[in-house]
């Protein structure tokens, strides 16, 4: 069987097609390239006719007897179609509960894929949590979409670009929370994960983990606040006598240029704003996010929904491209953690 990467849809009133069509016609010489698109037949030949962009695929399925087919001719460029939006209703930049549940099964439907055998990475595009709301489903990200669909406790995602791999202490929550969570027990906790998950081929574990400070540090190791001396610097004390590779607390003035120049294996932050921020910054066109912990590899590009330039066919390709790419890598069974 060959190995297939599979995209899923985001939201189709974004840019999610738009830019899904551009990369995967950029890849389409790559022989390594095997893809299947799962998203709204219907919202894609309309995107493609509105933008004048022609569709890249060799053959189209419904169900995964014909996707199957379409896998075992050796067909490279595969779209799978999971739902139909009315297209007559539909608007570019304007969600809908139709537009959530088309995305909730894009990605429903393409993890089903891969756990069927019939695909092995996933590369994700970005949903509206709006939308989401609106079709009536609690989950508001493809992280918690994930979670449920592949039945996993422990998912961790990674923020990946120009060498960082940056972890968060805390996922999607307010500043004041995540500060809140900056506890002794949560940064040893994280920190063994982060160790496990380094164990992959991915990593180089004979780099340090290091661990970020919260507050501003100077090189002698002032400014700090109660957070370094309460909880960040015993955890790691901790952590180190489990056998674990971690130092710091590390001021944010240095941790990302050495991270940059491949000092570190991972990064371990304390707001996940700041991880943001700076693989943002550090690789403005490749910025992506892979989550560890599932039964399989999971990567999307660094990005919103894109409702604001939908429709108008300015959207860049290039994160989609580097996501669809880093999935090309990770497919490989010995990376798994």
């Amino acid at each position: 069987m060959q190995r297939y990467t599979v995209i899923a849809m985001g939201e189709p009133s974004g840019t999610s097609p738009e830019i899904i069509i551009k990369a995967v016609r950029t890849l389409a010489s790559d022989p390594s390239a095997l893809l299947i698109v799962v998203g709204d037949d219907g919202i894609f030949h309309k995107t493609a006719a509105d933008l004048s962009i022609p569709l890249p695929f060799t053959y189209y399925a419904d169900d995964e007897k014909s996707l199957k087919a379409g896998e075992e001719k050796g067909e490279s460029l595969i779209f799978c179609t999971s739902s139909s939006i009315d297209t007559e209703a539909f608007r570019y930049g304007q969600v809908s509960a139709d537009t959530g549940k088309a995305s909730y099964e894009a990605l429903r439907v393409a993890t089903e894929i891969i756990q069927n055998g019939l695909g092995h990475s996933l590369v994700t595009s970005a949903v509206s949590g709006e939308a989401l709301a609106l079709a009536g489903y609690e989950e508001r990200s493809v992280f918690e979409l994930l979670t449920v669909f592949a039945a996993s406790a422990r998912p961790c995602n990674m923020l990946r670009g120009s060498g960082l791999n940056i972890f968060g202490l805390t996922q999607r929550c307010s500043i004041r929370e995540a500060i809140a969570a900056v506890k002794r027990e949560n940064i040893i906790s994280a920190l063994v994960d982060i160790d496990s998950i380094t164990m992959s081929s991915y990593f180089d574990r004979s780099k340090p983990i290091a661990v970020a400070s919260l507050n501003p540090m100077e090189p002698g190791g002032t400014w700090t606040g109660p957070e370094e001396e309460e909880a960040i610097i015993p955890a790691i004390e901790v952590v180190k006598g489990l056998g674990i590779n971690a130092v710091g607390p590390l001021p944010a003035e240095a941790i990302f240029s050495d991270g940059v120049a491949g000092r570190y294996s991972a990064i371990l932050v304390m707001t996940a704003g700041t991880g943001f921020a700076a693989v943002g910054a550090a690789a403005p066109e490749k910025a992506s996010v892979i989550t560890w912990g599932l039964p399989f590899m999971r990567v999307g590009p660094l990005s919103d929904a894109g409702l604001k330039e939908a429709g108008k066919g300015t959207a860049e390709s290039g994160r989609m491209e580097a996501a669809i790419g880093m999935a090309l890598v990770l497919r490989s069974a010995s990376l798994m953690a």
